[in-house]
């Protein structure tokens, strides 16, 4: 059977006071490290959940950014290229038109030629017919 007295109301004592002060020196410091600990690995959690999308956000316009340069250098290719060939066309039609005045020039050249060695001839017909015909007939003719 189960006798009350006093040695029971001072083990209830013995061990409130026992509760009491490890709750109070040891279990609250050792809890409060362990919530301390927990709201410093969320916070850091946290803070790499931030990071992360922060690098992905910036992953993403540097990979926005450099696809808008790529077509930035292929317009600027093609206009390059276009200028290019309009200049091209610019040098051949010039080179063209100089190909042509010099031919146009060098046919005038020859048209005066051709003139100057005409009249020259003409000049000389008369002579030369008037020399074979004295050769053949073996006289002078006036």
């Amino acid at each position: 059977m189960i006798n009350l007295n006093y040695t029971l109301f001072i083990q209830i004592i013995v061990f409130l006071t026992a509760l009491w002060v490890l709750t109070r020196f040891l279990f609250k410091p050792v809890i409060n490290t362990l919530d301390e600990r927990l709201e410093k690995t969320e916070g850091l959690n946290k803070k790499g959940k931030e990071t992360e999308e922060d690098a992905k956000k910036k992953a993403e316009e540097y990979e926005a950014g450099l696809k808008e340069a790529r077509y930035r250098a292929l317009e600027i290719r093609d206009h390059l290229k276009k200028d290019g060939l309009e200049e091209e066309k610019k040098i051949i039609r010039a080179v063209v038109k100089e190909a042509k005045d010099a031919v146009e020039e060098k046919k005038g050249g020859i048209y005066k030629d051709i003139e100057y060695v005409k009249s020259e001839l003409e000049k000389r017909i008369e002579e030369n017919s008037r020399d074979i015909a004295e050769k053949v007939l073996g006289r002078r003719i006036e």
